[in-house]
């Protein structure tokens, strides 16, 4: 952690990922900070198992897929990963080096920042009954990604949203038997679509219902709800809304709009030698797509390369740089 970065991403989605690449591209050492456990950001988490089509030269790839492309990507160029840990200040120092503290009083040291870490981190609403800690993490879940794990199992869906019918279904393809419970009597934010889809298919709903209890000594095995039934489950997964925490950029001392950092068309911000690229930047006519989020993302790595060497190359070509390999 004292070593000095050339840039730091803050945010590791796939704006925050792509950002890395094309900064090691440019021969700069960077590092990438997460605040979740693992990469992807809002790609891996909300739509691991939806095709995405408005990146160009993909007619369509899953999220996590997607994800899992441009972490490779980064690691290709020697990025220095961190993981779980939350930036919760930023400040410069008289040489110009930018000290970048976490939550736990680590501290990270940078000569540029280029932040992707959207409007603020998310926390999933956890799931709380009585036996569900032991079973936290390892067959509690609350994303869907890495589907395959579910294949010949018994999956239980806890959510009163389109999401968990969307899980639910995606989970059909795979899973022994798949269970989903709505603690109220209707689902929200859904299409008429979703529903004739989710009645069409062999989910088995369940409404006005709750868990109350999980159990099984070191493997959960069984269900207890609120009407006294049990079901056999392997896994359960939850979606029950989310506990966002606003960003802290006017904390830091950024220009800030609406939660958003404005920019001009070098995607640098109101403190120089900080960048700003993918959902917290904002200009005028801005589309709030991943395809989007790439594009800033090289222009605010070669607005970084200029602050760190005003004669260096206004961009670098991939063509050039891997025409030997």
């Amino acid at each position: 952690m004292d070593e000095i970065y050339d840039v730091t991403v803050i945010g590791g989605g796939t704006t925050g990922l792509y950002s890395a690449f094309y900064s090691g591209m440019r021969d700069l050492k960077t590092k990438v900070i997460e605040y979740q456990p693992q990469f992807g950001g809002k790609v891996s988490f909300f739509y691991p198992e939806k095709k995405i089509y408005d990146v160009g030269g993909l007619p369509g790839i899953r999220g996590e897929d997607l994800a899992s492309n441009v972490t490779e990507q980064a690691a290709s160029v020697d990025t220095t990963f961190v993981t779980g840990v939350k930036i919760t200040s930023m400040a410069k120092r008289q040489d110009d080096i930018f000290i970048l503290k976490t939550e736990n009083g680590e501290e990270h040291f940078s000569k540029t920042v280029l932040i992707a870490s959207g409007l603020g981190t998310f926390k999933m609403q956890p799931l709380s009954v009585k036996g569900s800690a032991q079973y936290d993490g390892r067959q509690i879940h609350y994303t869907i990604q890495h589907l395959e794990q579910y294949r010949g199992q018994k999956v239980g869906v806890i959510s009163q949203n389109r999401v968990g019918i969307d899980w639910a279904l995606a989970l059909e393809a795979v899973a022994e038997e798949v269970h989903l419970l709505n603690r109220g009597d209707e689902f929200k934010a859904v299409y008429k679509y979703d529903l004739e889809k989710l009645e069409a298919s062999t989910v088995n709903v369940y409404k006005n219902l709750t868990i109350e209890e999980l159990r099984g000594a070191d493997v959960m095995k069984e269900a207890v709800l609120s009407n006294g039934a049990v079901l056999d489950i392997d896994h359960l997964l939850i979606y029950e809304g989310l506990q966002i925490d606003k960003s802290m950029y006017e904390e830091w001392g950024l220009e800030t709009d609406k939660g958003r950092i404005p920019v001009g068309t070098d995607m640098c911000t109101s403190i120089s030698g900080v960048f700003v690229a993918g959902d917290a930047a904002v200009y005028p006519s801005k589309t709030m797509l991943i395809a989007s989020g790439f594009n800033e993302a090289m222009t605010a790595v070669n607005s970084a390369a200029k602050y760190l060497d005003p004669k260096a190359k206004s961009q670098v070509y991939s063509t050039v740089i891997y025409k030997h390999q």
